[in-house]
Order: structure tokens, then C-alpha cells, then sequence
């Protein structure tokens, strides 16, 4: 496969290991996924920070899962896939009148499963 397109969808799961290993295994080589999530407003993401600084996910009262960033970019690196393009969401949808934060992550397959000497020469790093 040479492009995964999602849109609103990884929203509905927060461990999103099991996706990002299905994407691992479909992709080819050079290929891309771009996909969006939610995000924690900055009140929220301070709380989380301070109490739990380990977060990846978080649960909202919406039902969906908001995703930190760090975690996206770590899962991705452990399945090969690379950030090619990310941006921040500001009040990309509203829910009940309240604005809902996101980012848009596009990343690139830069190797095959079990590939490790393409693995430590790429920077996964913003």
C-alpha cells in the first residue's frame, strides 16, 4: 500500500499500538499514512503534565480519545514510520458550541520490519 488516509476515526481508541503495527505491515517502503486526532487544550494538558507525566492518551468527556503528540511521534518511530508533516488543529470541529484542538500527522514508512540498519540512520525527531 502507498498511502492510509483517516480522518477522524483513531479518535475512537486509545492505545493505538495494534493500528500503527497494521500500518507497520501494509505500508510499503517511501509510502504514507495521514491521519488527525484530538488534542488536550492547554489547561488539560498542563494537569496531565504535572500529575501525570508519563501520558499518552486521555480519555474526554466526548467519548473520544485525545492523543499527546510525543506518543505519536514514539509509536510511529517503533514501526518505522517517520513525521513527514505535522500541524497543530485549532478549533478544527465544535462540539456543543466548545471549540475541539487536533493536529494532522502525515509520516513516512522509511523502513521494512526487522530492517535496523535504515532504523538508525533517520531522524524521527521534529
Amino acid at each position: 500500500v502507498d498511502l492510509i488516509v483517516s480522518a477522524d476515526a483513531f479518535i475512537y481508541f486509545g492505545d493505538l499500538v495494534p493500528l500503527f503495527q497494521s500500518m507497520d505491515e501494509a505500508l510499503k517502503v517511501g509510502g504514507f499514512v495521514a491521519f488527525t486526532l484530538e488534542s488536550v487544550d492547554e489547561k488539560n494538558k498542563a494537569s496531565l503534565d504535572a500529575t501525570k507525566p508519563d501520558w499518552r492518551w486521555q480519555l474526554t468527556p466526548s467519548g473520544r480519545f485525545a492523543h499527546r503528540k510525543q506518543y505519536i511521534v514514539n509509536t510511529g518511530k517503533q514501526h518505522h514510520l517517520k513525521v513527514f508533516h505535522y500541524e497543530t488543529l485549532d478549533n478544527f470541529r465544535h462540539e456543543n458550541g466548545v471549540g475541539v484542538d487536533g493536529h494532522v500527522f502525515v509520516m513516512q514508512k522509511i523502513a521494512e520490519i526487522g530492517d535496523v540498519r535504515n532504523e538508525n540512520k533517520n531522524n524521527y525527531e521534529l
